[in-house]
């Protein structure tokens, strides 16, 4: 609606992000080398924590676009299912003809027919990637009977490769560790925060200048603005960008201010929080 007005390709600040969009920040970098130590070493799954909105699953998705050898890909993004719906998920995923499948059976069957396809992109060069989203809202009997029987697999089969990756909110922290077995199996452990003030700025100029703007929208002082009231949260800052631009479209603005974003934010804040 408001592209043309403001000279852009296209929305810069999009609700889901895609790879090539990817933002580098100091947390997001420091989480891609752990996760990278734990695919070259084979060393166990890995766990990203951080806040709803910060950008955990962007950053997943990014890891994986660039590790080509991490396939098949699959994003499990339904945590509420039981443990036997998961497992049905995952083999479909992971199975290449989902034709005659015979996930109807019992669970043995199921782990059985796992088994067989990790086997098989093993043997293929591959290593499946299977990444649990949202993994702080995944019940503890998934976590026992799905989680911890793949781990067990990746251990005991020299035959089969697998990357498994949990994220969660911080708080899914203290339920690894009581379970004892997940905990002790986790290889790497990163924590994705929040952007900086500076970071907050070359996102916000990466976002607009990668669909065209060639001059400076948002000044200073409302990029400042714009950190101070999203505390740096990917998704709080495309909501904010997003409602200014439209307003200030619609009020013929030539630049976005820091009164724009306080006015935006009043109003937008508690919904994006």
């Amino acid at each position: 609606m408001y592209e043309s007005y403001w000279k852009l390709r296209a929305r810069p600040f999009p609700q889901a992000t895609d790879p090539p969009l990817f933002f580098r920040s100091q947390s997001g970098a420091a989480a891609l080398l752990r996760f990278r130590f734990a695919v070259e070493n084979l060393s166990g799954p890995a766990l990203l924590l951080g806040q709803s909105g910060c950008g955990k699953t962007s950053l997943v998705r990014w890891f994986a676009s660039e590790n080509t050898s991490l396939r098949p890909f699959v994003h499990a993004v339904i945590p509420s299912l039981g443990v036997e719906e998961q497992l049905r998920m995952l083999l479909f995923e992971l199975s290449e003809d989902q034709r005659g499948l015979g996930t109807s059976g019992p669970l043995d069957v199921i782990f059985r027919e796992l088994r067989a396809q990790l086997r098989r992109h093993t043997a293929c060069g591959r290593c499946p990637f299977l990444f649990f989203d949202d993994a702080h809202l995944l019940p503890d009997d998934c976590l026992q009977q799905v989680v911890l029987p793949l781990l067990h697999l990746a251990e005991a089969d020299a035959n089969l490769k697998l990357m498994v990756l949990l994220a969660a909110q911080p708080a899914f922290a203290a339920r690894v560790r009581r379970f004892g077995q997940l905990s002790e199996r986790i290889a790497v452990t990163s924590t994705l925060s929040g952007f900086t003030s500076d970071e907050t700025a070359g996102y916000v100029r990466q976002c607009l200048e990668h669909v065209g703007a060639t001059e400076a929208i948002f000044s200073r002082s409302a990029v400042q603005r714009l950190h101070e009231v999203s505390g740096g949260i990917p998704r709080r800052l495309n909501r904010l960008c997003d409602m200014a631009l439209l307003v200030g479209f619609a009020e013929q603005k030539s630049q976005l201010s820091e009164a724009d974003i306080e006015a935006i934010s009043g109003e937008l804040m508690p919904a994006a929080a």
